[in-house]
């Protein structure tokens, strides 16, 4: 089992019904959440002027979606997967 895949079974273990937020950016150019529902990852980004929000079946489908938005600087995208790395890594050390 990948370690991706073995976070996403740890979670849903806890409480298959509930939000959890995993990961968010904010910057001066707009803010980026990463949460985890009941078998899927919710997507929800948001600048000035404009608003994202999708459900994906994976954190890869949900970054690989962040990638192609228009919307997003590439700042936000780059920070925010930095943030989204160092929360994987904490939760596999864990």
């Amino acid at each position: 089992m990948q370690p991706m895949t073995q976070l996403m079974a740890r979670y849903y273990a806890v409480n298959m019904n509930e939000m959890r937020h995993f990961s968010d950016t904010r910057t001066e150019v707009g803010r980026v959440r990463f949460l985890l529902a009941d078998r899927c990852v919710q997507l929800v980004a948001e600048g000035p002027g404009w608003q994202h929000c999708s459900q994906h079946g994976s954190l890869q489908e949900a970054t690989q979606l962040l990638a192609f938005l228009p919307q997003v600087p590439q700042q936000l995208y780059e920070e925010s997967l930095d943030d989204l790395q160092r929360r994987l890594a904490v939760e596999q050390a864990a």
